[in-house]
């Protein structure tokens, strides 16, 4: 039987959608400068963001998943500061933002990526490089379609971009287990009030049958409690966005793409697609690791970060 991660870290560290693999995680020891308490706020779209901002040089976005929220990478922040100027925000919906679960709320990467492309203007980027983890990854990439002007490199961490599975019947086998087992009925639990069953049934869908919610400690469940809205919203609301294939085929930006040697099919799957599609895309699988990817690998992850964004 898989043994649960050790997700403690110095940090905090939580995972971001869908999370991570139920295996050991490397204890994060290094002191971050960056003011984590007290993040910077910006309005965006009608909502106010919460961002943490560190180093100088070309623009660094790091974008998180669900369950997750900008904490998820501190650990990733003080290193990539001594050449970018990393940023890492909280997307709608996530801690410390205001979070209501609204029924009628748009949950899908749509707004998120508009909400991206106010907080670069705001910001007065004009050319950002972004790293995205699963949600936040689809986010990037919806955002680089709509305006690939502003993005100069993109890495992309198994988004699950679902429309992206229509020539593969693994992979749409592999998503609609996925939803049928695990999503519906994390949604039946949200919808009850009982959100440690929803995020635990949601959490299974990548770690494992055998995780257990109650095995992890208490600091980082809650950490997975602060962002209840989002995972409620994509579990029990339509979420998935489709890609238009015409806008990858034409998006000549260089673009990295990770995925966990033992992530669910569908994951390899989109990714898979995406590598054929994309005109200027590297494709790395990241050993020991699911879903989690930077959290479960993170040396893997930054030596092949850091040296794609070196060349690019």
């Amino acid at each position: 039987m898989k043994t649960l991660k050790n997700l403690l870290v110095s940090t905090l560290l939580v995972l971001g959608l869908f999370a991570c693999k139920t295996q050991k995680l490397d204890v994060q020891t290094q002191t971050v400068s960056v003011a984590t308490d007290k993040p910077q706020s910006v309005y965006v779209n009608g909502e106010k963001l919460h961002y943490i901002i560190q180093g100088s040089g070309e623009p660094l976005i790091f974008i998180h998943g669900t369950v997750g929220d900008y904490r998820v990478w501190i650990p990733r922040v003080e290193e990539y500061s001594k050449n970018f100027e990393v940023i890492a925000y909280s997307r709608r919906y996530a801690y410390p933002n205001k979070k209501v679960f609204d029924q009628t709320a748009d949950y899908s990467p749509r707004i998120h990526a508009d909400d991206l492309y106010a907080l670069i203007k705001k910001l007065g980027f004009k050319k950002v490089n972004l790293v995205g983890h699963s949600y936040g990854a689809f986010t990037a990439l919806t955002m680089a379609l709509d305006h690939p002007e502003l993005v100069k490199s993109l890495v992309l961490g198994e988004p699950p971009a679902s429309s992206l599975l229509e020539n593969s019947s693994s992979g749409k086998a592999s998503f609609n287990q996925f939803k049928k087992h695990y999503i519906q009925p994390a949604g039946e639990a949200f919808s009850t009030g009982e959100n440690e069953k929803g995020v635990e049934s949601f959490l299974k869908g990548v770690m494992g049958d055998d995780f257990s919610i109650n095995q992890v400690p208490p600091k980082v469940k809650q950490r997975w409690m602060d962002n209840l809205p989002e995972v409620s919203g994509v579990t029990t609301v339509k979420w998935e966005l489709p890609l238009e294939m015409s806008k990858i085929k034409e998006l000549e930006i260089p673009v990295l793409l990770l995925m966990g040697d033992q992530s669910p099919a569908w994951f390899g799957e989109i990714i898979k697609e995406l590598h054929r599609s994309l005109p200027q895309s590297e494709l790395i699988t990241i050993e020991n690791s699911s879903h989690g990817l930077y959290f479960e690998n993170p040396q893997a992850c930054d030596k092949a970060i850091t040296e794609f964004l070196s060349r690019n």
